[in-house]
């Protein structure tokens, strides 16, 4: 009797490199991230309705799980945001004359931009 030959399943296309899992949890992070932003605005949103509910608002984000929450939503943004920065010198081609600009110095003026950005902020809220 003949043997049955049977292919081994590669499994989701996402465990078969490092860098697939990274995109899938880029993507998600991007979903995730939305979510929470609309739920947040929402609440916000509901804090105009007067002083009692946004103490409720502030009782409520001082709540341990909600600061789980905030730290693994950081977590998330910050995964998206490196990257998406490291995809810069592949989605964009910069030229100086003749010669291409190297992907580092591309991803070193974005972080950079992005630490700029992040003082204009911080001096914003802090005045």
């Amino acid at each position: 009797m003949a043997k049955v030959y049977h292919p081994h399943a590669a499994g989701p296309w996402w465990n078969r490199r490092w860098p697939y899992r990274i995109f899938l949890l880029r993507e998600l992070s991007a979903v995730f991230f939305a979510i929470y932003m609309v739920v947040f605005l929402l609440l916000v949103d509901r804090v105009r309705s007067g002083p009692v509910e946004f103490a409720d608002f502030l009782d409520v984000l001082q709540n341990p799980l909600i600061i789980v929450l905030h730290v693994i939503v950081l977590a998330f943004a910050l995964l998206h945001t490196v990257t998406w920065f490291q995809a810069v010198p592949k989605a964009m081609v910069l030229k100086r004359g003749d010669m291409r600009v190297p992907g580092t110095a591309m991803i070193a003026g974005v972080y950079g931009a992005w630490a700029v950005a992040s003082i204009v902020v911080l001096i914003i809220f802090l005045a």
